[in-house]
């Protein structure tokens, strides 16, 4: 099947390429899923004058702007960023706690996929089973993350791909305000 970025989705561009010293606490603003059955957040990280570390959590939000709640999330790792090294790892879980990061899944030039099933965020048996939020969230709800980084010139950029769009058009309507 053919997959249109532009028509069957959505692309935000989230946090444009920057240099995020000490880290972004939270990214601002943050999307919703409106609309959307999946959201696959791609962390491009670029030069790093001193290694990534630190913990990456991803946030339920009330408002494009609010206070976030941390969540736990599946995602995927390139094990060495530049060219030829385009190969993800196997899923890995993380909870609301998030992950550390160092060399190992956060090198330079390297990628970060967070998948996230709006499926997961409705249910009382998904991504939030146990907690106070199991079933309760809907595509409403915003969703952000945060982004470690030393006092040192490190480069990121996060974009969000939506796909499994409830009425699929180009032009589809705004998810950050």
């Amino acid at each position: 099947m053919r997959f249109v970025c532009a028509e069957l989705g959505h692309v935000v561009n989230l946090l444009p390429p920057q240099n995020i010293t000490g880290g972004v606490a939270q990214v601002n603003p943050a999307f919703r899923m409106t609309g959307y059955k999946h959201a696959s957040i791609l962390v491009s990280l670029g030069a790093e004058a001193v290694q990534i570390s630190g913990t990456m959590q991803v946030f339920l939000v009330p408002s494009v702007a609010g206070v976030g709640i941390p969540i736990p999330f599946n995602y995927y790792f390139q094990a060495l960023g530049g060219a030829g090294n385009d190969v993800l790892s196997s899923i890995q879980n993380a909870p609301a706690a998030g992950i550390t990061l160092a060399v190992g899944d956060a090198p330079a030039n390297g990628l970060i996929v967070i998948e996230i099933d709006a499926n997961e965020l409705e249910s009382g048996s998904g991504a939030l089973a146990g907690s106070v939020l199991a079933g309760s969230i809907n595509g409403d709800t915003y969703i952000s993350l945060s982004i470690p980084s030393a006092a040192a010139a490190n480069y990121a950029a996060v974009t969000v791909v939506l796909s499994g769009a409830r009425f699929a058009y180009a032009g589809s309507p705004s998810v950050t305000v």
